[in-house]
């Protein structure tokens, strides 16, 4: 009778740790959205232009809010649709894979497939292997016994973010180990695959000198639970009727000279950065979702941060960033504004 009650004790408190298990689990992931509306659901608020008067080249990293690493919104079908033509038409711009990444590739696809069902369970669900996208009817086996997806290119396709594992070679140095980078600003997967991070920001004015230390060295120290995430901007110049494709996709970058930039013509292109390090292979996960807003729908308090913050940099930098190009126009259209505010 005591092994009896001894058996049900330890069963119990099997259940009870159980228990604990999943909503500790659940609170990684996040409370799950059932029952929203896809079609009218608001983008993850972007990080406001602060208006430094200042140029200071930092990291400006905060604490990752892991309810939120990866999030969908209304124009999750249309940028699917791009993700997926981009994939098949423009394959090896989009994506490269190492070998030696290949293990983290899976553990990322069932970090993404096990996120995305718990956190939209309208939009996505899993069935033991398998983990499809009930709006669209895709159906996706996280092992692909096809070989028909890789596993980075299969957690792209569920998510709006592109992908990218980051590893760390024999010198210390981390590298770009594979990429599924669909809307990309100024390079490709093709040529950079490989790279190190202080190769891809070769161009960059000022990294190298002001801040490549502390990218080394926040990378070598991120750990499994500290996932941390940054804000970044570009301003981008459209032609008129320009596709959304074409506007996302920019691998040569975000130039368009042969076009005389007009206030509606430009746009303000924001990405939210992530980085995570998953707990088995030890790598890095960075994340990008990228966001549009045309520049005459900024309101007039951000559009004067954006301005003043333009007008900080040095010539350098707004060289690199095209200044020459649309900053009058940028300019022109904050005065324009100001009128009616300055004629009271």
């Amino acid at each position: 009778m005591e092994v009896f009650w001894n058996l049900l004790f330890f069963l119990l408190l099997l259940i009870l740790l159980g228990e604990i298990i999943w909503s500790f689990l659940k609170s990684k992931v996040g409370k799950g959205k059932a029952g929203f509306d896809l079609e009218n659901l608001s983008p993850y608020p972007v990080e406001q232009i602060k208006g430094r008067a200042k140029y200071r080249t930092t990291m400006g990293l905060r604490r990752l809010d892991q309810r939120n690493w990866l999030t969908i919104d209304k124009n999750y079908m249309e940028q699917h649709e791009l993700r997926d033509s981009l994939f098949r038409t423009q394959r090896i711009k989009v994506f490269q894979c190492l070998p030696e990444a290949r293990h983290a590739c899976k553990e990322l696809l069932h970090e993404v497939a096990t996120y995305l069902c718990g956190r939209y369970p309208d939009v996505f669900e899993m069935d033991k292997n398998e983990v499809s996208i009930t709006t669209t009817g895709e159906v996706y086996h996280l092992g692909d016994p096809t070989n028909r997806f890789e596993p980075l290119e299969i957690a792209a396709r569920l998510a709006m973010e592109d992908l990218s594992i980051i590893l760390e070679n024999e010198a210390g140095q981390s590298y770009l180990a594979a990429t599924a980078s669909l809307f990309p600003v100024g390079w490709c997967a093709m040529e950079r695959i490989g790279y190190t991070i202080a190769q891809m920001h070769g161009p960059v004015p000022l990294w190298h000198k002001e801040i490549e230390f502390s990218v080394n060295k926040f990378l070598s120290r991120l750990t499994v639970d500290s996932p941390m995430e940054r804000s970044s901007y570009f301003i981008q110049v459209t032609k008129p009727d320009e596709s959304l494709s074409s506007i996302l996709f920019q691998p040569v970058g975000l130039g368009h000279r042969d076009v005389e930039p007009r206030p509606e013509d430009i746009l303000l292109r924001r990405e939210r950065q992530t980085f995570r390090r998953l707990p088995k292979s030890r790598a890095i996960v960075f994340g990008v979702k990228t966001s549009l807003t045309r520049l005459q729908a900024l309101p007039l308090e951000e559009l004067r941060n954006l301005v003043t913050e333009i007008k900080s940099w040095p010539d350098a930098v707004g060289k690199y960033k095209g200044r020459d190009h649309w900053g009058s126009a940028v300019f022109g259209w904050l005065k324009l504004r100001e009128e009616p505010n300055q004629r009271r």
